[in-house]
């Protein structure tokens, strides 16, 4: 195990010792011709001794940038909470029974509810009480339409 790690690190030492390279090539900078034709531009964009380092300026936004982003997030909270708050005087509006009552049923604020003498049944004791006896027979349409006509 130890033989095969030793080989692998001499492997990777020699190769970077072949491709890496020598200090005056690298200090040596000739200018930077454009290339003649596409083939040889691509050629030139793919080796890695032409590649720089990308600036970090333009990749970070700038002081405009910053403030109209903090302006735009300011707004917008303004904005969301302005909408929700018309949303919802918008859905109390509708949603308002007052405005389902039809205007000749609704009564006025200074009209005062009729003071209930019995107590009404609640709806389990109506459900569960026998069916009560009819004392009269309410009329009906045909009932009136049997009538004698008036004279």
């Amino acid at each position: 195990m130890k033989i095969r790690t030793a080989a692998f690190a001499a492997a990777v030492f020699a190769t970077l010792l072949v491709f890496a390279p020598s200090p005056s090539f690298a200090q040596e900078s000739a200018p930077e011709l454009p290339p003649a034709n596409p083939v040889s531009q691509v050629m030139t964009n793919l080796n890695p001794m032409n590649w720089k380092m990308p600036s970090f300026g333009s990749i970070l936004p700038t002081k405009d940038e910053k403030d109209r982003v903090i302006t735009k997030k300011n707004n917008l909270v303004t904005e969301v909470s302005t909408t929700a708050k018309q949303s919802w005087q918008r859905t109390k509006e509708t949603l308002n029974p007052m405005r389902l009552i039809p205007a000749g049923f609704r009564q006025n604020s200074t009209t005062t509810q009729p003071a209930q003498t019995q107590k009404s049944e609640g709806f389990f004791s109506k459900l569960l009480s026998p069916f009560p006896e009819k004392k009269d027979p309410e009329p009906t349409v045909t009932d009136w339409l049997k009538q004698d006509p008036v004279k």
